[in-house]
């Protein structure tokens, strides 16, 4: 009998996982692809939820660290309150078709890893699904408000409603917008499965369908993933399955003002702030990309990297200025997994969560920008050549029941508290859309995290964006919008390419 010593015992460990983990999804991929006949079977199958969706209406974090629920707040800007949609057009035009959709529909049932009818209510009434509120203000204002009731509670206490509602707030100030903001409880689904069922609710201007801005094919990975031998397969999973289960023991990030909160002791205080970043032109972030033959990813990544370092200077940080392009300052970055168009079609499997956070050193001690996305643009590379992301996700799923919740509580804490920001960015539509028949101004992602989070999104020609923090972390927040502009208006002139006349402004 062979005995391996402690060192050994990891490496083994993390073979064995990834063999089962392997040949468990290729059973679960082939047994899926049979056709089951028994209806109550099906049925049950389609209502079943992942342990991911379960993690998230459980708690992702241990009741210590105080972080509420996760709900993602899509705000929708109107010009003003006389362009802002009637509750009954919100109804007929977004409530009524979403409720169609099973998720959207029941209630989680977290125990039973299903979804369940409504107790004692045989139709859910729509204007159940609505909150209004009144304010008198400017944009700012409004603002200040949607962040403010980024953690209303969407889970038990309201009359066991499905986990989801659309907020209007109305701004009696006819100079400044108004806004809807849609609610859902991370339980119900990911980013990229809202993203599809409101693309079908959207119209242009003149009442047509909207574009996907999203594709989920994922035919080229699975080409290039093909072209590798068996050998060559499993030694990419073995490597990337020891990076997943060792990721919430690895170095703190360095503690420079930006990270000084994030600890095995950190905790959310339950005061959040946000600061709006400068609207920029898509085209604009485009021709920067082309110019440095990276992505549109990248290039946003490098100018939020960027902030940070330049408002650390601006904080005279001792450890950035000792450390220099040593400090480590890392991104968690959600990663979406592609799905196919019957399941995005039909109203019991349409809303999923495929997704996981994948770890990125975003190069916040890189002194010339340049060199900065550089390092990004290898990292991101790096990230999408390396199957990282689906062992975390068949980690989550696969070995996540099997775990207590504490110690899974426990894991995503440390591997957060690790980290110093989680950082998004969708697509939007890429043109003007209607929303319950009235033109949309603009959009933003509001996510309330225990780290601080950056979310960006695309929308009609324009990037929208947000940094929401909390309020006791970052002093003189204010300027990071300025900052986040200044770096793509250096990029630009590093990399030869024209400013819009609007951003020099």
């Amino acid at each position: 009998m062979i005995q391996f010593d402690q060192q050994h015992q990891l490496p083994l460990l993390i073979v064995i996982i990834t063999t089962s983990l392997y040949f468990a999804a290729r059973k679960s991929s082939k047994s899926s692809s049979l056709e089951d006949d028994s209806s109550s079977n099906k049925k049950r199958r389609e209502h079943r939820l992942s342990f991911t969706s379960v993690g998230l209406g459980i708690g992702s974090f241990p009741p210590t660290a105080n972080v509420k629920e996760p709900i993602i707040n899509t705000a929708i800007y109107f010009r003003n309150h006389t362009e802002c949609p009637s509750n009954q057009a919100v109804v007929d035009s977004i409530i009524l078709p979403l409720l169609e959709y099973v998720r959207l529909s029941t209630v989680p049932d977290l125990h039973n890893r299903i979804c369940r009818s409504t107790d004692g209510k045989e139709k859910i009434n729509p204007n159940d699904l609505i909150r209004e509120l009144n304010i008198d203000g400017d944009k700012a204002l409004l603002n200040k408000c949607i962040v403010d009731h980024c953690q209303d509670t969407l889970g038990e206490g309201r009359g066991d409603l499905p986990w989801w509602e659309i907020l209007i707030i109305r701004n009696s100030n006819s100079s400044a917008p108004s806004a809807c903001v849609l609610r859902f409880h991370h339980v119900i689904g990911d980013g990229l499965a809202l993203v599809a069922a409101f693309n079908k609710l959207l119209t242009t201007e003149d009442g047509k369908e909207i574009q996907s801005p999203i594709s989920f094919k994922s035919g080229a990975s699975k080409k290039k993933r093909g072209k590798k031998g068996i050998l060559s397969i499993l030694w990419s999973l073995v490597e990337a399955t020891g990076h997943c289960l060792t990721l919430a023991a690895t170095k703190y990030d360095d503690d420079t003002v930006f990270s000084k909160m994030n600890h095995s002791k950190m905790k959310h205080s339950g005061n959040r702030e946000a600061v709006i970043f400068p609207t920029v032109s898509l085209d604009f972030i485009k021709k920067l990309k082309t110019a440095a033959g990276v992505t549109v990813n990248d290039v946003l990544m490098t100018a939020v990297s960027q902030a940070i370092h330049d408002y650390c200077k601006l904080q005279n940080d001792t450890v950035l200025a000792e450390k220099g392009s040593d400090v480590q300052c890392r991104g968690l970055l959600p990663v979406g997994f592609p799905r196919n168009e019957d399941e995005l079609k039909d109203s019991s499997t349409a809303f999923r969560n495929m997704w996981c956070m994948v770890s990125c050193d975003i190069g916040v001690g890189c002194k010339d920008i340049q060199d900065r996305l550089k390092h990004i643009h290898a990292k991101t590379t790096e990230m999408k050549e390396k199957p990282r992301a689906y062992m975390q996700l068949k980690i989550q799923n696969g070995l996540g029941p099997y775990v207590p919740v504490s110690a899974g509580q426990q894991t995503v804490f440390d591997t957060f508290s690790r980290h110093s920001l989680v950082l998004t960015n969708v697509p939007g539509p890429s043109d003007t859309v209607c929303f319950a028949g009235k033109k949309v101004e603009g959009v933003q992602l509001f996510f309330d995290n225990l780290l601080t989070q950056v979310d960006l999104i695309s929308y009609a020609g324009k990037v929208f964006g947000n940094i929401i923090f909390d309020a006791e972390q970052l002093p003189e927040s204010e300027v990071f919008g300025k900052l986040y502009l200044q770096a793509l208006v250096e990029l630009a002139k590093r990399l030869n390419v024209g400013v819009p006349a609007e951003i020099e402004q």
